[in-house]
Parts: C-alpha cells; structure tokens; sequence
C-alpha cells in the first residue's frame, strides 16, 4: 500500500520514546524517516531492555522501526554543519526533544533552520513546555505523572499513588506531535510555508488529567484513587472478582444495569430506589457492589462472559500481557504485525487507511546503518 506521506522527508533528533514513536507513526504513513545519532552508543534506548536476535534491544526496537540511521557528533562543528545543510536541503519535517537550549547553541534552532528552509515544518518535543519557569528543565514521562497528579489518582483505593505501567505520557506526547506535524504539512500544501510545532510530556501529561483537572477547578477536593472502579458518576464500572480471576463490568446506561441484574438472577435490583439511575447506583456504589460481587464469586470468568455477552453487557476479563497477546482477537484484528523483512512481532499503529493497516516494512536500523546512504560516507 503506497504511504500517505511518500515523499516526505522527517529527520529525527530525538532519544528515549516520546520523539521516536512520533517519528516512528510518520515513518509507518510512508514518510522517510532519518535518525540522527551519537556515534557513542546512539540513542539511549538501544540499551534499555533485553536485546533482540539482531542485538537491539526491544524498547530501541519497537519504537524506531521503518527509519533509517545515520550518527552525527555534535561536538564537531563540520558535521553539524553536514546536518544543518541536511535538513536545510532534504528535510519536510525536523523532529527534536534535545535539553533545552541545545539546538539554539548549535543554531539547529527553529529560528535559524526557518530563515535558511522557510517550508519547514519544526517540531519541539519538550518536558514542562516552552513556557514558565520550569520550562528549561528536562523531564522524563515517570516524573510528569507524578507532577501532574496522574500517579495520584491510579492504584488501589486503600494503597499507595501508582505510575501507570506503560509510558503514557511519552506516547501521548509523540501522537500530539504527529498531530501537529500533520496540520503543518496540510497548510503548506496551500501557504508553502512550514512553521514550529511545540508539544512537551507536562502539558499532555495534563490533558490526560483534563476530567480531574475539571473537577478540582469545580469543587477544589483532591481526586482520589479507584483502582479498577471508574470515577466520573458510572456505576456499576469496576472490576469483580469471579472463582478464578477479576472480571470488569461496565454497565454504562440503565438498560444494560437491567440487563445486568437478569443475568445475575435479581430483576428486583433494576427498580430498587437506590439503583434506579446511574448517579443513584454510583451514590451507592458500595451497597451495590457488595451485592453483584457476591453473585459474581459464584463461578467462572467465562461463565459470565458468556452470559454477559450473550444480552450485549459490556464486560472484560482482566488479563495479562500475555493472555492478552495470546488471545485469538490479537490475531485476528490484525494489531500484530511481523515485519516484511521478517523482524519480529510488533504491535501495529492503530489506524486503518480504507480498510488497510500501515505497513511494517523494516526492523529498527543499527547504529549509523545508513551513512553511507544519507551522507555518502562509508558505515
């Protein structure tokens, strides 16, 4: 499937997660990706995890993949010049999240690049944005959670305040930097002129606070933590513990509730006057709870799965990254994909062109595989 965006140069200065899963969905919509990199150890990231049968290690693995490597020493002033006649010449797009104030030392910056290439498209990847005080400080997506309040409201109700087990902010951060490189390309298509995107972990570690942030704004109480109980008014909206594993239930309106309560052999609970709306419910969430969960404890995850489904309940089996890698609608939704050249199992973009998946092409390039192609210098 041709990519979307064939023809479009992206050139990546960036480490870790945030920048190269940006540059990484860019790479998988068809644009060439060019990664610039230390020539000591290169990105950070080809060392975090264990390794693959290639030597990369998983976490460089999966987010870089479908680029291309070239290695660069800023501390040479001739080959930063090399990369400043690069993107000035070849580069749509230039995609950096180096310390703040680096790229203005080496005048990589968005107002030197820009007088040089006014079509470029200059995006920012930062830690606590471009402005305030904080803002020239670095960041990493562990630090924005707990700055933000995010590790506060995640982890059990009665425990201690968790970080989310993935890197959400980080890729977050990336996908709003695909987002605004996207409406940059798209304006120059009319205007010819490119322009500077700013994105940073802080602030899209606050939009995912947004319904929290509305609530302290509203009543100034501090949000609490749910667990796997959902905040926001819906109930029932938690998980329950079945024989043999926690089994979420959603029952987002009043007709599923009603479904819920035939289905766990109590219609009365539909009408009782304290569970007649979802603001009733939620109000007594644990008078409630306390009554399904007993039911629930009764047997099998898959017995009430197949109950649950079978009356269009909302429901799911809490799993492990691994019964959710083995479960048959990983296989066939097509979210896995194996590299045409034969890499390993990643996950795919989740994004569907006319009814085609993104393709992936390539496994994450070695360490400066590339010169001799972007630079004409041997590897």
């Amino acid at each position: 499937m041709p990519g979307v965006l064939d023809g479009i140069t992206v050139i990546e200065l960036g480490t870790s997660v945030a920048a190269p899963y940006g540059a990484m969905i860019l790479a998988q919509m068809g644009a060439q990706v060019i990664k610039v990199e230390n020539p000591n150890g290169g990105d950070a990231a080809r060392s975090w995890g264990p390794p693959t049968d290639d030597g990369i290690s998983i976490t460089f693995e999966t987010f870089n993949r479908d680029k291309q490597s070239i290695t660069i020493d800023l501390t040479e002033a001739d080959q930063v010049d090399q990369l400043r006649a690069l993107i000035v010449e070849r580069a749509d797009v230039f995609l950096q999240n180096l310390r703040p104030g680096v790229v203005e030392s080496l005048q990589l910056g968005a107002e030197d690049l820009l007088k040089q290439a006014p079509g470029l498209v200059y995006c920012n990847i930062g830690a606590f944005g471009s402005e305030g005080d904080m803002s020239r400080l670095p960041g990493y997506d562990p630090l924005m959670q707990a700055f933000t309040g995010l590790c506060h409201v995640t982890g059990p109700e009665d425990g201690e305040p968790c970080r989310v087990g993935v890197p959400v902010v980080d890729l977050g951060t990336g996908m709003w930097s695909v987002i605004g490189i996207l409406s940059s390309l798209l304006r120059k298509k009319d205007s010819g002129e490119g322009g500077v995107i700013d994105v940073a972990l802080y602030e899209t570690a606050m939009a995912w606070m947004s319904g929290s942030m509305a609530n302290v704004a509203r009543t100034n109480a501090v949000p609490g933590r749910y667990g796997t109980r959902g905040p926001g008014g819906l109930a029932p909206n938690r998980g329950y513990e079945t024989s043999d594993g926690t089994l979420l239930i959603t029952a987002g309106t009043d007709y599923h509730f009603g479904k819920l309560c035939r289905v766990l052999g109590h219609p009365e609970w539909a009408t009782d006057d304290k569970f007649v709306t979802s603001r009733d419910r939620f109000q007594n969430e644990v008078l409630m709870s306390s009554k399904i969960g007993s039911v629930i404890a009764t047997q099998s995850r898959a017995y009430w799965m197949e109950k649950l489904n079978a009356v269009n309940v909302p429901n799911a089996p809490v799993q492990t990254p691994l019964e959710a890698f083995n479960h048959p609608q990983a296989k066939q939704s097509g979210i896995l994909q194996v590299a045409e050249d034969g890499a390993g199992v990643q996950v795919a973009i989740p994004l569907k062109l006319n009814g085609q998946r993104l393709p992936y092409r390539h496994r994450a390039p070695g360490l400066g595989e590339h010169n001799n192609i972007v630079l004409k210098t041997k590897k």
